[in-house]
C-alpha cells in the first residue's frame, strides 16, 4: 500500500513488524510489571474501562518502548504521513501502554488527539480488533463521537473495516482524521498494545480537544 493509498483509507497494517522473539520480550516486560497498569474506569458511558501505562510512567519503568516509540515508529509514521512528525506534546498521552482484560473493556468511536497514530499489538488473545471508518464517512461524522455518545450502536451500523492485529503487527492509523474504536470480542484472554501519537512538526494544539481527550483518558 502506498502513502497516497494511506491516505485513502486512513491506515495501514504492517504484518510481524517485530520478530516473535521481540514481541515476546517486550510482552514478557509487560506481564513482569502488571503493578504499573493502572485501571482506568468508565465514566457515564462516555469511555469504557481498561489499563494503561501513561507516558511518564513508561518512560521511566519501559525506557525500551519509549526508544522504539521515537524510533523506528516514528520513522515508518512519518513515511505514511509524507510529512515530518514528531510526538504529541503531551508526554502523559503520546506513549502509552495499553492493556485489555474482558469484552466490557475497549475504547468507543473516538478521533484521536494526535494526528497520527502507532499501534503494535504485543498480545491480543480475547480476538481484539481496531474499527475503523472511511476518511470519507469520518469527515462527514467527525461530530458524531462527542454528541452520540448514548448511541454508540448508530455508528456500528455504518460501512467500518475491522482490522485484526496479530501479536507483532504494527497498526499506522491516521488518528485524527477516521473514526474508530478499539473493540474486544471475547472476555478470555488478553489485548495489548503500545500505543503512540504523533503531530505534524510544529502543529498548534485545541486547547477544547485536549480538555475533552484528557477528560475521557484518565
Amino acid at each position: 500500500m502506498t502513502t497516497t493509498q494511506f491516505q485513502e483509507t486512513g491506515y495501514r497494517l504492517f504484518p510481524q513488524f517485530l520478530s516473535p522473539a521481540e514481541t515476546e520480550r517486550l510482552s514478557a516486560m509487560v506481564r513482569d510489571r502488571q503493578e504499573k497498569l493502572q485501571a482506568v474506569a468508565a465514566k457515564a458511558k462516555m469511555n469504557l474501562a481498561y489499563h494503561v501505562v501513561n507516558g511518564h510512567e513508561l518512560r521511566q519503568s519501559f525506557p525500551d518502548f519509549f526508544e522504539l516509540a521515537a524510533g523506528r515508529l516514528l520513522e515508518i509514521a512519518t513515511e505514511q504521513a509524507g510529512l515530518p512528525l514528531e510526538l504529541m506534546r503531551d508526554p502523559k498521552r503520546a506513549v502509552r501502554i495499553q492493556h485489555y482484560r474482558r469484552k466490557s473493556e475497549g475504547f468507543l468511536w473516538h478521533l484521536d488527539g494526535g494526528e497520527y497514530g502507532a499501534l503494535l499489538t504485543l498480545d491480543n488473545t480475547n480476538h481484539g480488533v481496531t474499527e475503523v471508518l472511511s476518511p470519507r464517512l469520518s469527515r462527514w461524522l467527525k461530530p458524531a463521537p462527542y454528541l452520540l455518545f448514548p448511541f454508540q450502536g448508530v455508528l456500528a451500523r455504518m460501512r467500518t473495516v475491522k482490522i485484526a492485529a496479530g501479536a507483532g503487527d504494527l497498526l499506522i492509523l491516521h488518528g485524527g482524521k477516521v473514526i474508530h474504536r478499539g473493540l474486544i470480542q471475547q472476555d478470555e484472554g488478553e489485548r495489548t498494545l503500545l500505543a503512540v501519537s504523533y503531530d505534524r512538526v510544529g502543529k498548534k494544539t485545541s486547547r477544547v480537544w485536549e480538555w475533552i481527550a484528557r477528560r475521557l483518558n484518565y
